[in-house]
């Protein structure tokens, strides 16, 4: 079996991982396209009131200003998609592009006030895992594919069951004698902005207990149905058996105690197909009897 990293060594990984890329000791800051971003000066690097302000992307002006002048000053795609605040030095860049990227740096009063090394990135897509196995069926190779046509600084990730794999690359072969136990199989695509995770995949030779575990199985609300069914079945017959008539035949109630006696006829029932009876016998003997 491949080896697998516990979900809390994971969470502790993915922990340092977010803390390198988002926050880079040299001033790197990464973000997605279509995001927005507020550059800020230096911490500490503004003591005073501000009275002149200039952000560069690269050797170029991006964003200018300077008392007593109001008018903040815009070139090219900052006209439409930059703001400078004039209190704090703080400038933002909504709506990027990958064209962005950029190192951004500020002069706060003409003195240097910090440096921005921007990354817009575009997010990963959702991965898809396609398999092919030999014709003996104890060797498989899994694919984590998807389209990273300008996506940068993409990695891969693999994860058996809910264990991560300590495997980065695009491919992850299996076979049987090893990897008989796991359930399934998925990919994820990572870069320092996004991160994606392919639908599972079984694994195409599961141990036998597993095979069992994965057999026919009845839904727990079916198992209950059938359960209910029988019992009402079960008391629907035996109110049966001792009332001597079906349960929607009877006027009472089951709470009530003649719900479960069963019915005697009553005397005057008795009386009358008697007297009918009697009735009956004296007319046929009427009939029987010989004129003289």
């Amino acid at each position: 079996m491949r080896p697998t990293v516990s979900l809390t060594a994971l969470a502790g990984w993915c922990g340092v991982f977010l803390s390198v890329v988002f926050a880079q000791s040299d001033g790197s800051l990464y973000k997605k396209v279509g995001d927005e971003v507020i550059l800020k000066p230096n911490p500490g690097s503004v003591t005073g009131a501000i009275s002149a302000i200039v952000w560069k992307d690269g050797p170029n002006i991006a964003m200018q200003w300077e008392t007593p002048d109001p008018d903040i000053t815009a070139y090219r795609q900052f006209k439409e998609r930059g703001s400078l605040n004039t209190t704090n030095g703080e400038m933002t860049i909504t709506g990027l592009l990958r064209d962005d990227s950029a190192s951004y740096a500020v002069q706060i009063n003409g003195r240097n006030a910090g440096k921005t090394d921007l990354r817009v990135l575009s997010p990963v897509p959702v991965p898809t895992v396609s398999k092919a196995c030999d014709d003996e069926k104890t060797r498989c190779t899994f694919t984590c594919e998807g389209d990273t046509t300008g996506v940068d600084e993409v990695t891969y990730m693999w994860k058996s069951d809910d264990s991560a794999m300590e495997i980065s690359s695009k491919e992850l072969h299996i076979k049987k004698e090893n990897d008989s136990s796991i359930k399934w199989f998925s990919c994820e695509l990572i870069n320092p902005v996004s991160q994606e995770s392919s639908k599972p995949i079984d694994n195409p030779f599961p141990s036998e207990l597993t095979s069992l575990e994965e057999g026919p199985k009845i839904s727990a609300g079916l198992t209950v149905f059938i359960c209910l069914l029988s019992t009402v079945l079960v008391l629907a017959l035996v109110h049966r058996f001792k009332a001597g008539m079906w349960f929607f035949e009877k006027a009472s109630m089951p709470w009530e105690a003649d719900f479960w006696r069963k019915q005697e006829r009553p005397p005057r029932d008795a009386a009358e197909s008697n007297g009918t009876t009697a009735r009956q016998e004296k007319g046929q003997d009427d009939e029987e009897t010989p004129m003289t």
